[in-house]
């Protein structure tokens, strides 16, 4: 028994982390990884590590488990421990999730996507303590979201933690995991005023006197502000603390050009100066606004917003990514260049948007109210939805990189049917949405507030509907009409509602489908076998130049940044090299593919390479479009084409110069297109390099 008693203790200590981004969840944090697992009943256990979904094996297929799984984890809690406040923190439990400890039901869960923290002393004892949760992302019409075009994975597909406080401490519960709010009321350049708020409490039977210290350091260290305020607290009181104070010439976050970053510290102290808890997080001085005609202004200056919209998945793991794959994925968003992401549909994890801090990169993310608001929709669905709203804001209302709320995206479509709540209640969705814009604004009143439509706002009532801006999901050339009308819809949008965002644009693209004539060969739309990559390249180009001519769009964001699984989708499974002869790769069926990178991240679609070259003006670029088609007729003529950021261009086949281009000549400023030039031999090099001996080759071969 000693032995087993120390073996638990010794797994616990182990576990002992602290945050990444340097603010304390707790006086002492224990990352509870190491679980064991059971999928349909709490039998025939495995071990896993969470992060963790077993939707991570079925996700990419045409069905995906739905249902019940289970997560057994004991934990010993020693004498000393019983006599401290003890948290569990769940970052994320799919879809509904029931916590029972001990056999007993301590909490029960409904929402997959934003972080939960409650107290657990009513219910551990001395010695082990066992605990199951039971995770559920069964179909629920009354559970955000319903009906989606992603994958509801199940699992504890975010970190969890047990939280060890001392008897005074920074209550998790007010103000979310990092147990303080900082907010920046006014910004400017010469000053900035900051708001420090948090929840004391004093658990113990005694009354404390404490020393509370506010203060602020810079990036290098340096102390830029500190206060100390005496209180007092009774046995069991709970003090709400605020601290306003004013800085002087701040040095401003801007952008990815300078993210620069603070850090506010929250400290208790005893009368003889030891430190009972403290927190601190990152902060980061921006003040920005949208104007309907001139777009989004960062720190005073314009700063039109171009970007991707993403999704928390990837290849092997599905929801439940580990840190090394956020820090993969977002080295690829750094080297796109982007300034803005749409974390969808969902509130992505925390170490998501630490990242984006420290990037300089701007977020609207949003809870997953989707496509369903029916006649039949019950007041416990708008419930959900304000609890959602309430987590999501709560928990990640410190960084900066955040500057936009969502509510909803395209409520009025897919799933507004008798399988689900029924026929589409406009009214109810304006209704609703005044109701939880008002509550959105009331938990954070700093930051911007709106919604994602797809129908041009031209369903009844849209005109009136509350938010501080108003995005469009457009698919024109895709899913409707002509790729050339995009201007058109987004110009109507603005003048009927003001203050516009494209929040997605794209199309289906596979980089091992190719074609001469992509107009006529690719298969447009929901189902499509061809997703011909050079259609793919001349539909991205067009968005490009049509955003280029309307700088009323506050932000753009591409659909989307990596391929994600949809198990209702089998589209874009053709490949060929020649264009002529095809066969169906099983890889690609159940996929979205409209993103810039494949889900493995071993592909980087031509597209990526066009929009690396029109924002990262940090690296050179040089990128020969149609890599991949490599069998060519040596009897058509063949485009070389380039994404470059480039003053000039030279072309080369078999080593000898065939054109030079001075400058490029489309209007980005970053599609260039040398005249046609004809096959010379079974295999011919191609070269294509800059003035400043920046080049790229492509190996190409007669049919």
């Amino acid at each position: 028994m000693k032995n087993k008693y120390l073996a638990y203790l010794f797994l616990i200590m182990v576990t002992i982390t602290t945050n990444s981004y340097s603010q304390n969840f707790a006086n002492k944090v224990y990352n509870l990884e190491d679980w064991y697992f059971a999928k349909k009943s709490p039998t025939m256990w495995s071990k896993v590590k969470v992060p963790h979904s077993c939707n991570y094996l079925d996700g990419h297929s045409s069905s995906y488990y739905r249902g019940k799984s289970y997560y057994k984890k004991n934990i010993n809690i020693t004498k000393e421990q019983l006599d401290k406040p003890i948290f569990l923190l769940f970052q994320g439990a799919a879809q509904a999730s029931n916590v029972i400890i001990n056999g007993d039901t301590v909490n029960y869960h409904r929402g997959g996507y934003t972080p939960f923290t409650f107290k657990i002393n009513d219910c551990i004892k001395e010695g082990d303590n066992t605990i199951l949760v039971e995770c559920d992302n069964t179909e629920d019409v009354q559970l955000i979201p319903v009906s989606s075009d992603f994958n509801k994975n199940n699992g504890l597909h975010n970190p969890v933690y047990m939280l060890e406080m001392n008897p005074v401490y920074l209550s998790p519960l007010k103000y979310g995991m990092y147990r303080m709010h900082v907010s920046t009321p006014l910004v400017n350049n010469s000053k900035a005023s900051t708001k420090v708020e948090t929840s004391i409490i004093n658990s113990s039977k005694e009354r404390k006197t404490m020393n509370v210290t506010v203060r602020l350091d810079d990036a290098t260290g340096k102390r830029c502000y500190t206060d100390t305020k005496r209180v007092v607290l009774g046995a069991g009181d709970t003090l709400n603390y605020e601290k306003l104070f004013i800085i002087k010439e701040p040095h401003l976050w801007n952008g990815i050009d300078d993210p620069y970053l603070y850090k506010a510290t929250i400290e208790i102290a005893d009368n003889n100066k030891n430190i009972i808890d403290s927190a601190n997080t990152k902060i980061g001085y921006r003040y920005y606004k949208m104007d309907p005609e001139k777009g989004f202004f960062l720190n005073g200056k314009s700063y039109p917003l171009r970007g991707v919209a993403m999704h928390q998945d990837c290849y092997k793991v599905a929801s439940a990514l580990p840190k090394e794959q956020f820090d993969i994925d977002y080295n690829i968003v750094k080297e796109l260049g982007t300034n803005f992401l749409r974390l969808a549909h969902y509130p992505h994890n925390d170490y998501a948007f630490g990242k984006c801090d420290e990037l300089g990169i701007i977020v609207q993310t949003e809870i997953p109210w989707v496509n369903v608001c029916g006649v039949n929709a019950k007041k416990e669905y708008f419930d959900n939805m304000h609890q959602q709203m309430k987590e999501m804001v709560v928990n990640l209302y410190n960084h900066p990189s955040i500057m936009f709320w969502g509510m909803w995206n395209e409520v009025d479509q897919w799933g507004n049917n008798d399988q689900y709540q029924g026929k589409f209640d406009a009214a109810r969705a304006v209704a609703e949405t005044a109701i939880l814009y008002k509550y959105a604004k009331g938990l954070d009143p700093y930051r911007y507030v709106g919604m994602t439509d797809d129908s041009n706002f031209m369903r009844k009532g849209y005109t009136s509907l509350k938010g501080d801006y108003f995005s469009e999901n457009r698919y024109n050339g895709w899913y409707y009409g002509k790729k050339e009308d995009f201007t058109k819809d987004m110009t109507s949008n603005h003048n009927k509602m003001g203050i516009v965002n494209v929040a997605e644009y794209g199309l289906g693209i596979n980089p091992f489908c190719h074609s001469d004539n992509p107009e006529q060969t690719t298969n447009k739309g929901m189902g499509g076998a061809r997703h011909d990559e050079e259609y793919g390249n001349l539909f991205h180009e067009s968005y490009v130049n049509q955003i280029i001519k309307m700088p009323f769009l506050n932000f753009t964001s591409i659909w989307v940044m990596f391929d994600f699984p949809v198990a209702n989708r089998q589209e874009g499974y053709m490949d060929t090299e020649d264009g002529n002869l095809f066969f169906e790769n099983e890889d690609r069926k159940f996929m979205n593919d409209k993103g810039l990178v494949t889900r493995d991240r071993k592909v980087k679609k031509d597209v990526f390479y066009l929009y690396k070259a029109l924002w990262n003006k940090k690296e050179p670029t040089v990128y020969i479009t149609s890599r991949r088609f490599i069998k060519r007729a040596a009897d058509k003529p063949i485009n070389i084409k380039v994404y470059s950021n480039a003053n000039s261009l030279s072309l080369y086949q078999n080593g000898i110069k065939v054109q030079t281009l001075e400058s490029c000549n489309d209007n980005s400023g970053v599609i260039w297109t040398f005249k046609p030039v004809y096959m010379q031999n079974e295999k011919d090099l191609f070269k294509v390099s800059d003035d400043k001996g920046h080049e790229d080759f492509v190996t190409l071969m007669k049919q």
